[in-house]
């Protein structure tokens, strides 16, 4: 019941309000008009990711009042990273305004809880000992796993309905790991109302898409995810060990890490886009749009069910 709830609720929630961001979107002129290596043919208005954000922390808080110490920090961090993503959605800011604005979020993140403070040595059956202490770590491992994450679910958001789906399987999982460990009140309520928020924008954002989520949608899912998984593993250490984080947020780790190192490689820029992502490379393969978005969608639940399978042996 603690994670039907949430998850009801901000899924109804967001069914209701993304065909409201939709019209405001259109009146805003926040069109998302193709370009050579858009999977889109029309244009497509992008607003859906306030919609997201409204309902899954109007459920947030209606369920968890007062908030606890990390969802504040995850409040405000969040909030300055809409505004941000906003601004560029409107006005393609640089790389560079956008990626201060992520870690500083990480920093906000970490000073109100949200924090890498040990790891699980897989080797440590070999040698060393079960955990790896962060110490002075601390600060720059958390703030540059959130940044990671961050872009990772945003470099996702290239085909209809893929990172709204991703996004709810991984944050579904992170409900179920948080149930089973007792974590009601820290992660299981807002990774289930995260999870009900993307599906709600999932409804009309598979394809044929008829609403986009925009950085904004795409940044807030990848940041909630990656502080959601940080607090998760510290209430629950051995939850690190195999990496279940890593696991419940495979595909887009491995997406974005291939990318970072095809683009250092050829010679450019880590943010230059271009057709290298995995979606991309399975569309050029000749599955269509469907396809490929519900073969990832069949990977992420299977990473799911492994983290799932780890945690509770």
């Amino acid at each position: 019941m603690d994670l039907v709830i949430p998850a009801a609720a901000a899924f109804v929630l967001s069914l209701v309000l993304t065909p409201l961001a939709r019209r405001i979107a259109v009146h805003l002129d926040l069109i998302d008009r193709p370009v050579e290596r858009s999977s889109h043919e029309k244009p497509v208005p992008f607003g859906g990711g306030f919609a997201i954000f409204v309902s899954f922390w109007a459920v947030a808080l209606a369920l968890q009042w007062p908030p606890t110490p990390p969802l504040i920090g995850m409040l405000i961090g969040s909030a300055i990273l809409l505004t941000i993503c906003a601004l560029d959605d409107k006005y393609r800011l640089p790389a560079l305004p956008r990626l201060g604005a992520q870690f500083g979020v990480g920093l906000i993140a970490y000073f109100f809880g949200v924090r890498v403070v040990q790891v699980g040595n897989p080797l440590h059956a070999v040698f060393g000992p079960e955990y790896i202490f962060m110490g002075p770590l601390e600060i720059p491992v958390t703030v540059l796993w959130i940044a990671f994450i961050i872009n990772a679910v945003n470099w996702l958001d290239g085909l209809d309905g893929l990172a709204a789906g991703v996004s709810s399987i991984a944050a579904m999982t992170l409900a179920l790991v948080a149930a089973s460990g007792g974590q009601a009140l820290t992660v299981l309520v807002p990774a289930a109302a995260l999870a009900g928020a993307a599906l709600g924008f999932l409804r009309y954002n598979f394809n044929p898409a008829s609403i986009f989520m925009g950085d904004v949608g795409a940044m807030f899912l990848g940041y909630m995810l990656a502080c959601l998984s940080v607090i998760g593993a510290v209430k629950q250490p051995t939850a690190l060990v195999l990496g279940v984080p890593l696991l419940v947020l495979g595909l887009p780790i491995y997406d974005s890490a291939m990318t970072i190192l095809k683009r250092l490689r050829a010679g450019r820029p880590i943010y230059h886009p271009d057709r290298g992502h995995l979606h991309h490379r399975l569309l050029d393969s000749g599955l269509s749009t469907r396809e490929t978005v519900l073969f990832m969608y069949g990977i992420t639940g299977l990473l799911c069910m492994i983290a799932l399978g780890v945690w509770l042996r």
